[in-house]
């Protein structure tokens, strides 16, 4: 995967984004329901009252769609507002799939230039610029440990687990894990060895 090319090519409708997201947090917190049910709206109403979580990211949602919209102003005095919530800043600016899951959503600052779907940030994580005004792309199904940091002009690939505290200056190919400082991808190879 190159700076120019990711997988998220395309753009997702607001419903599509939403949808994905509360599919994402039902996988967790309703194991047993399949995303090809009814969506049961009496849970999802009482986790959007009881996450701040959930309630942040459709926040976020709401200011991307209306700044896609070329709503003037109220994007991103809803991008404010839900720094003063819920602790999360992200622009309205981002671009960002489908499947997003943040159940701890205070101290998270995310700036890229795009993401794709199913990101899971745990909590205090840091996707951002580092020396130049240059943002990083994270491809499909990425997943940051808590106080994890992606920053600088990078591309982290599809299916990549990056652990907690980690903190990653250089691209990731798809299909790796990556922990320590700076973020080092652990050798598939041992880790078969061990099993």
């Amino acid at each position: 995967m190159t700076k120019q090319q990711t997988s998220f090519e395309n753009t997702y409708s607001f419903k599509e984004t939403v949808r994905g997201d509360l599919i994402a947090w039902l996988r967790i917190w309703r194991s047993e329901w399949n995303p090809e049910q009814e969506m049961p709206w009496p849970f999802v109403l009482g986790l959007i009252w009881n996450s701040m979580g959930l309630r942040a990211t459709l926040l976020y949602r709401l200011s991307y769609f209306l700044r896609s919209k070329k709503v003037k102003a109220i994007p991103g005095i809803l991008a404010r507002l839900n720094i003063t919530l819920h602790g999360l800043d992200i622009p309205s600016s981002v671009q960002i799939g489908p499947g997003l899951y943040i159940p701890h959503p205070v101290g998270n600052v995310v700036m890229a230039r795009r993401i794709g779907a199913n990101l899971s940030l745990i909590g205090s994580n840091t996707i951002g610029m580092r020396n130049t005004h240059a943002f990083p792309v994270l491809g499909d199904n990425v997943f940051m440990g808590a106080g994890a940091r992606v920053l600088g002009d990078i591309v982290i690939g599809d299916n990549v687990n990056i652990g907690a505290n980690a903190v990653v200056i250089q691209d990731l190919p798809s299909n790796c894990t990556a922990v320590g400082v700076p973020a080092k991808i652990l050798e598939t190879s041992r880790v078969e060895k061990d099993r």
